[in-house]
């Protein structure tokens, strides 16, 4: 009986999948191994429709090499209110480039209807639909500037008032997504008042290099029930200027995010997936942003 598993690499601002297929003892051999298209979408609710991209998975006898898994000749179209907009593909420089509309100012727009339809090379098509959520807003965002405590001061093991998050609700989504991300591992000085020549540094050294797997990775991301959190000090990586985003995600974006980037060792369930005709995400999101300054402790 065959056995999906999942492989993994980041690219910028959002996770890319790779699906291969291992053959059990009672199925073909190996050398008889059909790829499957893989596909990875996400839209965002007032942004251009790009950052589609379309791979095709490789046996696990082969060596993985991201440049022969690249899908970049196929016809890509997304329908919405009756009208076909026409995707292009582009390299990107890291990863497998994207599918995105020329035209920049044809917005994604919220409670809308959203399919997908790709025809490759070989005739195959793939088709997958999403609705979008509606926007949000901040009730109360996190303050632009926090000084962290000591880690020998009680109020270090307890989220700060300024840092306790609530937005508005999007009726019928019981999950948002949210993420803390640094946006310069190595000025911090020039953030200052006035400026300094001052490097940035790592809130938990000891901590980040004890946990070797993420040790490079620049944000840190969990799922709220619910529309109110604490942002806790260890979401916090390096000091100086951060992004907090909250996600108002549809279930099709939660789910791929969770099998791809939030279990140690992902297995892809198809069931969970809602690409017809191959494997992967096509889904959309509202997003929330907030700029938080997180400053050395100086006493």
């Amino acid at each position: 009986m065959s056995m999906i598993h999942l492989m993994k690499w980041m690219a910028p601002g959002v996770a890319l999948a790779l699906v291969t297929v291992l053959a059990g003892c009672e199925d073909a051999p190996p050398s008889d191994y059909v790829p499957e298209y893989v596909v990875r979408g996400y839209l965002l609710v007032d942004q251009p429709i790009r950052d589609i991209q379309i791979t095709h998975s490789q046996s696990l006898t082969d060596t993985f090499k991201v440049e022969r898994s690249i899908v970049s000749d196929a016809d890509v179209r997304v329908i919405v209110d009756g009208r076909t907009l026409q995707l292009q593909y582009r390299a990107t420089g890291n990863g497998p480039g994207e599918y995105y509309l020329p035209d920049t100012t044809e917005l994604v727009q919220p409670g809308k209807r959203y399919a997908l339809e790709i025809t490759t090379k070989d005739g195959a098509e793939l088709t997958a639909q999403t609705l979008t959520p509606q926007r949000f807003d901040w009730v109360r965002p996190p303050a632009g500037r926090v000084i962290i405590p000591k880690k020998s001061d009680p109020a270090y093991l307890k989220p700060p008032d300024s840092l306790d998050l609530i937005w508005t609700e999007d009726a019928g989504l019981p999950e948002y997504l949210i993420s803390v991300r640094a946006l310069d591992t190595s000025g911090y000085g020039k953030y200052l008042a006035p400026e300094t020549p001052e490097p940035n540094e790592r809130v938990n050294p000891d901590l980040d290099e004890f946990d070797e797997n993420r040790y490079n990775e620049m944000t840190r991301w969990g799922f709220i029930a619910g529309t109110r959190t604490p942002i806790v000090w260890a979401a916090f990586r390096w000091y100086g200027p951060h992004e907090v985003v909250v996600y108002a995600a549809d279930r099709s974006f939660i789910n791929w995010f969770k099998m791809t980037q939030w279990s140690g060792n992902p297995e892809y369930d198809p069931l969970l997936g809602n690409v017809q005709g191959g494997i992967g995400v096509f889904g959309s999101a509202s997003v929330i942003r907030a700029d938080v300054m997180l400053l050395k402790n100086r006493e």
